[in-house]
């Protein structure tokens, strides 16, 4: 019996150490748990905070995801304004479309009906330009021809005339200031010919040739929104854009050169290759030191103004070393540009 009592409380003893151990064990690893989901948790945490901080993500956020500007060294990610729904500018824009960027950073500041499809009018020589100087130096000469008739009546022009000689930089600054759609259509004629390498097309293939061109150059810069039909923006079926897309296609007009040397500039004096000597008047009164809209800070970029469009501006402006773009689309004369003082005295405010 005594050997029974002590074996039985040796298993007891046993069974206790047991229980005792478990309880250790199940402790432990209900430590190590928590600590697991403690580490994650304040990683979920980091993560979106981090997230919150970063207004412009390493990667581009687009309407149509990602898209890529084409240079010698190949296609290279290219970052475009983000579309936020909150605006950061406290500001009553009476134009129907509307979308402002800082440039330096394509942080958006303001929208509004930013990506609606809307006719671009002379908004659309932006685009045009920098298609141009993606096939010809500014030194390359043309000849005004024919093409010009392409225009319609009551279309805004430069005035030039068949047989007048003059470099592309000059065609280029009657196309930006006075808007002139003659400009237009002679830089499409002599560059569609020039890419299809065959100075025998006609006019009508030549704008053909040109206008691919024009929309492929739009998707590389991430205007996929947008479709251009004709040179000079004058309203056509089939022809749209939006604020977000002029705003990007503003954008790379600013980084080239040439462009953004012209559309800075009020007035312009130019003595032609075949001797025409001609002074232009920019149509941006934010650039008139004259009028009552003029601000220091512009250095451009283009107006418009359709049937189907409305009056419009593409305005630019440094303010505080930072570039902001504004995009101003269907609304009056007069508003556009009201629209655009308003908005970069917003800016100046923040």
């Amino acid at each position: 019996m005594e050997y029974q009592n002590n074996n039985g409380n040796y298993d007891n003893r046993n069974r206790r150490k047991s229980k005792k151990k478990k309880r250790v064990y199940y402790k432990a690893v209900c430590i190590v748990l928590c600590l697991l989901i403690a580490v994650a948790a304040l990683g979920i945490v980091n993560l979106i905070r981090s997230g919150k901080e970063s207004p412009i993500p390493e990667k581009k956020v687009t309407q149509n995801n990602e898209s890529f500007s084409f240079g010698d060294s190949g296609p290279k990610e290219t970052v475009s304004p983000t579309l936020d729904s909150d605006n950061a500018l406290s500001v009553n824009v009476t134009a129907a479309n509307a979308f402002v960027i800082n440039a330096d950073t394509n942080a958006t500041l303001y929208q509004k009906n930013g990506t609606d499809k809307i006719s671009p009018a002379s908004t659309a020589k932006m685009i045009t330009a920098l298609t141009v100087l993606d096939y010809c130096s500014p030194d390359d000469e043309m000849r005004v021809g024919a093409e010009i008739e392409m225009m319609h009546d009551d279309s805004s022009r430069a005035w030039l005339m068949k047989g007048d000689t003059l470099t592309v930089r000059q065609l280029l600054i009657a196309l930006m200031l006075p808007s002139g759609n003659d400009a237009a259509y002679t830089l499409a004629v002599n560059t569609g010919k020039k890419i299809a390498g065959d100075k025998d097309l006609s006019d009508t293939q030549a704008i053909d040739v040109f206008m691919d061109k024009v929309n492929e150059k739009a998707k590389q810069l991430g205007a996929k929104n947008s479709n251009f039909v004709v040179p000079d923006g004058y309203d056509a079926d089939g022809q749209y854009t939006t604020a977000y897309d002029l705003a990007i296609i503003a954008k790379a007009c600013l980084d080239e050169p040439c462009i953004s040397d012209i559309v800075a500039t009020y007035s312009s004096y130019e003595r032609w290759t075949n001797g025409r000597e001609v002074t232009y008047k920019n149509t941006n009164e934010l650039l008139n030191p004259d009028s009552k809209y003029y601000r220091p800070e512009v250095i451009g970029l283009k107006t418009g103004i359709s049937g189907r469009g409305g009056a419009c501006i593409i305005s630019a402006a440094v303010i505080n070393g930072n570039t902001y773009i504004c995009a101003v689309m269907g609304s009056t004369e007069n508003d556009r540009f009201q629209d655009s003082v308003d908005i970069i005295d917003a800016i100046k405010l923040q």
